[in-house]
């Protein structure tokens, strides 16, 4: 069995079900990197930790939705990126 599940996995389990482990997996997995690429944009750290923090809300919430298109990462930097503007 494999212990590792995919980011589209993580992404539908949030999505179907609720998952708090897929959610926290999904976080730890992108939210250095997110966090990392909007302060490229953004040089405030202040705004910057709050677009993350609302970014991973929306796709907790099921606002934000994938659509298996594209990857997760790519996915993410558009929601998150959305939210900076």
């Amino acid at each position: 069995m494999r212990d590792t599940r995919s980011d589209g996995e993580l992404l539908r389990a949030i999505a179907a079900d609720g998952d708090r482990r897929a959610f926290e997996e999904l976080y730890r997995r992108f939210a250095p990197w997110l966090t990392a690429r909007l302060r490229g944009r953004c040089a405030d750290a202040g705004v910057v930790d709050d677009v993350v923090q609302e970014t991973f809300l929306a796709v907790w919430r099921g606002t934000a939705r994938y659509r298996e298109e594209g990857d997760a990462a790519g996915w993410l930097w558009r929601v998150g990126s959305r939210r900076l503007i």
